[in-house]
């Protein structure tokens, strides 16, 4: 494991092994003696919670690391990326890491496997908070045609082929501008903040995205939604779950989801997307503060 400490003398970064990969890992050790494990979203990085680490670590110790293929992690070498990937990486990274007792909190994806490790370590974690992060059950035959697509397409988008290019930016304001479409509410001084979390420099010059552009093709298959399920039901912790009123990521049936998870507090931000912990951060922040006057005592 690679270690380094940051200017801040409370900041530890580094690397740590999973399944081969080197994954960058961040730990801001805040002197709570209560650990916040932080989980990001797709195409995203650990970085994520940049305008909540303040807040948070007037309450935790924080935890982050970025997934293979995310941030400053390796990228799949071979094969084809997987829910299981992450899910694997975080095991490692609370086994690494964390102490016996943890709380989460995750944006996305990282909702979603916020709520898997919730439901397999019901034990050890101590409060569960979701920025998004579900989804409804599909329909078989749309999965159908959507399996067919990936087997037809398998071949020519990965196997045996050069990893596709990556678009380079001249600048970090050029990539902010790609971005834009994505974050219509946010102001372009927040914008480039988390432009910056999301680019690194270019080997040809510029500046390229951190994360494996092959993350996109997607996995053949999903996690079973009957385990899933059964996963949700076994969490034991109280659960707020977030969504933007604007999300592009909405539920086709909420109540069959949420009927699955005890002692659940749900709550909507007006004026907000997918990314609600970007666009309403003050918002956010008295809705976190809300839930941990009530699961920190």
């Amino acid at each position: 494991m690679e270690v380094s400490e940051a200017q801040n003398q409370n900041i530890e970064t580094g690397f740590f092994k999973s399944g081969g990969y080197k994954l960058h890992y961040t730990k801001r050790d805040n002197g709570k003696n209560r650990a916040l494990l932080l989980l990001h979203g797709f195409m995203d990085s650990s970085e994520t919670f940049l305008f909540q680490e303040e807040y948070l670590s007037k309450h935790f110790d924080l935890y982050r690391f970025d997934y293979r293929g995310h941030g400053n992690s390796e990228w799949l070498r071979e094969g084809f990326y997987h829910f299981m990937l992450p899910l694997v990486d975080t095991k490692t990274f609370i086994q690494k890491f964390l102490p016996e007792k943890f709380h989460i909190l995750g944006h996305s994806m990282g909702g979603g496997l916020g709520s898997r490790i919730a439901g397999l370590y019901p034990e050890r974690v101590q409060s569960l908070i979701c920025l998004e992060g579900f989804s409804s059950l599909q329909d078989p035959e749309k999965e159908r045609r959507r399996f067919l697509g990936w087997l037809e397409n398998w071949e020519i988008s990965l196997a045996g082929k050069d990893r596709k290019r990556q678009k380079n930016f001249k600048s970090v304001e050029d990539a902010a501008a790609r971005l834009a479409p994505i974050y219509p509410r946010l102001p372009k001084e927040r914008l480039l903040k988390i432009t910056e979390t999301l680019t690194k420099p270019a080997e040809d010059g510029g500046f390229m995205w951190k994360s494996d552009p092959s993350y996109k093709n997607g996995p053949p298959v999903f996690l079973s939604p009957q385990f899933t399920r059964h996963l949700w039901e076994t969490i034991s912790c109280n659960v707020l779950v977030i969504y933007g009123q604007k999300t592009n990521l909405p539920l086709d049936d909420s109540k069959e989801v949420f009927s699955h998870i005890k002692n659940l507090e749900y709550k909507e931000i007006e004026d907000a997307g997918h990314n609600m912990h970007h666009d309403r951060p003050d918002v956010l922040e008295s809705l976190l503060e809300q839930f941990y006057v009530t699961n920190l005592k």
